[in-house]
């Protein structure tokens, strides 16, 4: 079947993930332009996953395997991220080039998109799940980056999607749950980003 084309893994994919990452890097190393973040980041994530089934095999690499190998290099492509806007980026100058971004925002991705398409019947787990989230949010007013608000507000909507349906199943008020949940998110998202505004201001 079609859409089973990418379940298994072949050699050529990891050695154009590979060049991927090498042409981007020279080409970093000569001309510092921040998108060129982008590919490395992306093919990263690929290639860890690409890797991981190839050594433990795709028939022993169940769907949460696969999430936790997600949630790991997401944490690892977010630390290089920190790493580059700390060490790289001028605060003092605005022309700066942002080569952190693209690492949050595919390490956003690759850990945000493991969690949530983990397999958990388990309610406690999906209250961690919320909790991470917020963190999230925390974390985008601590480095003043709305990425990780955009994924954390959606990942609280998305846990709290979840109790609205759980508690207005079969209920002629479940509609309206939920566009209560989508007014909230907008709402809360202006909110934040009012705060991080202010505070740059404050700031500068």
């Amino acid at each position: 079947q079609y859409e089973e084309f990418y379940i298994r893994v072949h050699a050529s994919f990891i050695a154009m993930e590979l060049a991927t990452i090498f042409v981007a890097a020279v080409a970093l190393w000569f001309t510092r332009f921040g998108f060129l973040v982008a590919p490395i980041a992306f093919s990263f994530w690929f290639f860890s996953m690409d890797v991981a089934g190839l050594i433990l095999g795709d028939d022993s690499l169940d769907w949460n395997g696969r999430a936790w190998i997600s949630v790991i290099v997401g944490l690892i492509t977010m630390g290089v991220g920190y790493f580059l806007e700390r060490y790289l980026k001028k605060p003092l100058d605005r022309r700066s080039e942002d080569f952190a971004f693209w690492c949050y925002l595919f390490g956003l991705m690759a850990f945000w998109g493991g969690l949530t398409s983990m397999n958990s019947d388990s309610e406690f787990n999906k209250a961690v799940y919320a909790v991470i989230n917020i963190v999230l949010v925390v974390i985008s007013i601590r480095l003043k980056r709305t990425v990780f608000l955009v994924f954390g507000a959606i990942g609280i909507h998305v846990y709290l999607a979840h109790l609205a349906y759980r508690v207005f199943q079969d209920s002629i008020l479940f509609p309206f749950a939920l566009a209560f949940l989508g007014l909230s998110l907008i709402l809360v998202t202006v909110l934040v980003q009012r705060f991080l505004h202010k505070r740059s201001l404050n700031t500068n």
